[in-house]
């Protein structure tokens, strides 16, 4: 049963702190995730002005 369990097991890998992503990498992930939120809310702010009916 010990068998099939290891098997289950999900190994997390080597946690310590010298294997940390560097915050350099950090930061460029969280500037890439801005900019593709702003990118996404200017493509529906667009998206919604193109709609709009000129004579009404």
């Amino acid at each position: 049963m010990d068998l099939i369990l290891y098997f289950l097991v999900i190994e997390l890998g080597n946690l310590r702190l010298s294997t940390a992503t560097p915050l350099a990498d950090v930061g460029w992930f969280v500037l890439g995730l801005l900019m593709l939120a702003g990118l996404s809310v200017l493509v529906l702010w667009w998206s919604r002005r193109g709609r709009r009916d000129p004579f009404v």
